[in-house]
């Protein structure tokens, strides 16, 4: 009797086991599956196989060197932009995981990119950690052997500071390079940027385009869209989630309400002042995979279509000036 009862009782629990153990494993695929489905979503504005582990508020890896406009009000006295250096993506998903060394050039250049020289460029300045420097006869300011430390979310910050003349005649910019020199895999970043005047007479201007590199938009795992411009008022964004959805850390940190119709285009709006802040860096990601019909709308890969339906479209609203 009682090795019959043994015997019983481990049917019982070899049942219960197996029971058990198809539980935990189809738990471990739903994990699995979930743990992918959000991966896939948090690889946004990267080529496939890069990170944006180096990254910078103004500085990208674009290579048209273009010139870009800081707008600033004509009551400021000493018009300044503080660039950063970070070793996290802009979303702040996460950080290096390993020291970046790397070097900061500034150079005085005029819009086609030519060295400035002459008395003047010793009203041009970049301040990094408190030490302060000018423009001497080579046009050309270094910070060099910095070090972001991977111990945490870390950024260096320099202030950049044009002559108040610039606002309304000069043409001088300052050309911004960040140069990785321990880790092959990071790009440089740079930018040109200048500074420009702004008044209530100026008529507001916002733009939106994609900023990524690519040959193709098939070769990207998500996209970064930049929003700039000058004025204040209400920019109007609209996508199509059939193919792409807006980065919910961009969502949340500027608080978008969206709505969405029965064709899957989403909407959403967002209140500007380059006053405040006269750029948005958005990462989009997808939704459905890669299309095979997907081509840059232009040769400045504004937008992406599938047969002539764009990704990503903007409005802009100026607002209506304020009376006393």
């Amino acid at each position: 009797m009682k090795d019959k009862f043994i015997k019983k009782l481990k049917r019982s629990w070899l049942a219960i086991w197996i029971a058990f153990a198809a539980a935990a494993l189809s738990t471990i695929g739903v994990l699995a599956a979930y743990t992918s489905v959000s991966s896939v979503k948090r690889v946004v504005s990267t080529q496939k196989g890069a990170g944006m582990l180096f990254s910078s508020n103004y500085l990208t890896t674009d290579e048209n060197d273009l010139p870009r406009t800081i707008t600033f009000s004509s009551m400021e006295n000493s018009p300044c932009v503080t660039v950063n250096v970070c070793n996290y993506p802009q979303t702040l998903i996460k950080h290096n995981d390993k020291d970046i060394t790397y070097t900061l050039t500034v150079e005085l250049v005029d819009s086609d990119g030519n060295a400035v020289t002459g008395e003047n460029t010793a009203k041009y300045s970049v301040e990094y950690n408190g030490e302060n420097k000018t423009f001497g006869s080579n046009s050309k300011i270094e910070f060099s052997l910095l070090k972001l430390m991977a111990d945490d979310f870390n950024k260096h910050e320099f202030v950049l500071t044009f002559d108040k003349s610039q606002l309304t005649k000069s043409d001088i910019y300052m050309r911004v390079t960040a140069t990785p020199t321990n880790q092959a895999e990071l790009k440089p970043l740079s930018a040109k940027l200048g500074v420009i005047y702004i008044n209530n007479n100026t008529s507001a201007t916002w733009t939106g385009t994609f900023i990524d590199n690519a040959t193709s938009p098939k070769d990207l795992d998500g996209f970064n869209y930049r929003l700039s411009g000058s004025g204040e008022g209400t920019v109007t964004l609209t996508w199509n989630t059939n193919y792409v959805d807006i980065s919910p850390w961009f969502k949340n940190t500027y608080v978008l309400t969206i709505s969405k119709d029965s064709s899957g285009i989403a909407t959403a709006t967002l209140k500007v002042n380059s006053a405040e802040k006269n750029q948005y860096d958005i990462q989009f990601y997808r939704t459905n995979g890669i299309n095979s019909a997907e081509q840059w709308s232009d040769g400045n890969h504004t937008n992406i279509t599938v047969t002539g339906t764009g990704f990503v479209s903007m409005s802009f609203t100026q607002s209506t000036a304020k009376e006393n």
